[in-house]
């Protein structure tokens, strides 16, 4: 508790920048998603929000990984003068508690709809429902990958809804995960990618 609450007094900013990334983000795919709303194939229309979805959260994860790997590399400068204390996995830390509503969210999806499930509550598929409204829009770069992934399962809706509920629940993971990669591979200054240097060119003998 002591170190959360020391983690979020050094990294407000950087939990603050993680949000707005997944803010622009979730605008972004939503944005896409209806522009192609429009198509009356149900099939083609799948398909393609399912790419859409992929390829925002591929956009998403290299977004946060960039930032992650700044304020890595950020902290080592830090740590080396002693003006830091090094923080054991600090990049899973901030990202989980920039992921706390996602989480939350979704835990309250996966029981309201159990409760459904178990006892046919309309009060609780009522607050599934907007829950479940809520993560659409707030988690909209997986929306299309989940629906496609659990599509076979439609037609049992209340297995379908349970499953995509767990997935996101499942998915903040991934992004606690890349946050924590960048972090550490910024920590100690490696890039997984290198850009060539361009070789100044040779004096004329």
């Amino acid at each position: 508790m002591v170190l959360t609450v020391k983690v979020i007094k050094e990294s407000s900013h950087d939990i603050v920048k993680l949000l707005i990334n997944q803010v622009g983000i979730t605008v972004f795919s939503i944005v896409l998603y209806t522009a192609v709303n429009a198509i009356d194939d149900e099939a083609l229309l799948g398909k393609i929000t399912v790419i859409i979805s992929v390829f925002a959260t591929v956009f998403y994860f290299a977004l946060i990984y960039a930032a992650a790997w700044d304020f890595g590399a950020r902290d080592k400068i830090r740590i080396d003068s002693g003006n830091l204390e090094r923080t054991q996995a600090k990049g899973a830390l901030i990202s989980f508690i920039a992921n706390i509503p996602n989480f939350l969210l979704a835990f309250l999806a996966v029981i309201s709809i159990l409760v459904f499930i178990s006892c046919g509550s309309d009060g609780a598929y009522s607050a599934f429902s907007v829950i479940n409204f809520l993560l659409g829009r707030t988690n909209a770069m997986f929306f299309g990958a989940i629906h496609g992934i659990f599509a076979s399962l439609k037609s049992n809706n209340e297995i379908y809804l349970l499953c995509q509920s767990v997935a996101y629940f499942i998915a903040p993971i991934f992004t606690v995960t890349v946050t924590h990669l960048g972090y550490e591979l910024g920590l100690r200054e490696f890039r997984i990618f290198k850009l060539p240097l361009p070789r100044s060119p040779r004096r004329k003998k």
